[in-house]
């Protein structure tokens, strides 16, 4: 099960230093400052939010079943580790176009649009324009509403556009045709209704949530291949807003802002009304983003590349075991240095 094996993946990178529940807050996207980290120290950016609605339940089953099926045990402190079987079974795994931390789960949205329009050019092709549409949120059928006013939407001129972007970008050798049957089979059209989940799974005797994730490969694709076409005009006008823009949280943003603004680390916390500590995640976050800021600003008299190297030796992204061997310095400093170096060991 390809799902499992991302969980493995996630595992086999972490490396014996976090417990099994990171695995799951990296997959449904939490915005915490652990999190945040996890992903970039152990470079799982394609992996983060690829299900925000995953449930504790659901993933529990799947860890359960990679024990039974021995590819992973936990030891008593909940910390996981592959078998021998389950980096055999790692060895098997595809490599996925995925690249969650830059989409962050708005290609639902994206695919949310182009369902809409799909359904609502193709209704209107057949001079049907009665139909009930396939998107049931109203925020998304007001953005296709209006989208679809500034262009002549009703003109066969435009519709075979749509038509010649939508084959074009289809076409790319990124997309498998695995890939192309899910997509389609998941699009509803005049005539054509899209099939369910459950459906696809018994048609392609393929897992529910496998089969998902291969779907959201597919837009991460066609999102790749619409942003270096500018000629896809109308596919080009349907992403607005789905590529993050900062490779910030929306609360670390604001944080930077102020920073970049002159205002000092206690005045931002003031500023802001929150805890020393989560001011400290942001900076955490904004070292390992390369934003305007220099680690140099907490280690007064201190050579940082020195403890870089000093840190490296050892091999471990676990704070609590750099706090043992580095005594004298706080988690916070520790956490920066892992955050502009930690993923080159």
């Amino acid at each position: 099960m390809l799902f499992q094996q991302i969980i493995l993946h996630i595992v086999d990178q972490m490396n014996e230093e976090r417990s099994i529940s990171a695995p799951f807050h990296l997959i449904r996207g939490k915005r915490s400052g652990q999190t945040i980290q996890d992903v970039k120290i152990y470079r799982l950016t394609n992996y983060f939010s690829l299900f925000p609605k995953l449930t504790k339940t659901a993933y529990d089953n799947h860890v359960q079943q990679m024990i039974q099926s021995k590819w992973l045990v936990i030891d008593e402190k909940g910390i996981p580790k592959l078998t021998s079987s389950g980096k055999v079974k790692l060895l098997n795994m595809p490599q996925l176009k995925l690249n969650g931390w830059l989409y962050r789960g708005n290609e639902r949205i994206f695919f949310q649009r182009l369902s809409l329009v799909t359904q609502t050019l193709s209704h209107v092709h057949a001079k049907k324009l009665s139909f009930t549409p396939i998107q049931k949120d109203e925020k998304l059928q007001l953005w296709v509403r209006q989208f679809l006013q500034n262009f002549s939407y009703k003109s066969e001129e435009f519709i075979n556009q749509y038509h010649q972007e939508l084959l074009s970008v289809c076409q790319s050798d990124k997309l498998s045709k695995f890939h192309l049957i899910i997509l389609s089979h998941r699009l509803t059209g005049y005539g054509v209704s899209g099939v369910t989940w459950q459906q696809l799974s018994h048609e392609l005797q393929e897992d529910e949530i496998d089969l998902q994730i291969l779907l959201q490969e597919s837009l991460h694709i066609l999102l790749d291949e619409i942003s270096i076409r500018p000629t896809l005009s109308i596919l080009s006008s349907m992403t607005e807003g789905i590529k993050s823009s900062t490779p910030l949280t929306d609360s670390a943003k604001k944080t930077s802002d102020l920073f970049e603004k002159g205002y000092t680390f206690e005045q931002i916390s003031s500023i802001r009304q929150l805890k020393e500590s989560t001011i400290e995640d942001h900076f955490v976050e904004m070292a390992m983003n390369g934003t305007l800021f220099s680690v140099e600003l907490f280690f007064p008299n201190e050579d940082v590349a020195s403890l870089l190297h000093d840190i490296k030796k050892f091999k471990t992204k676990k704070l609590r075991t750099l706090k043992e061997l580095f005594p004298n310095h706080t988690y916070f400093q520790l956490r920066l240095l892992l955050a502009i170096g930690g993923d080159s060991n």
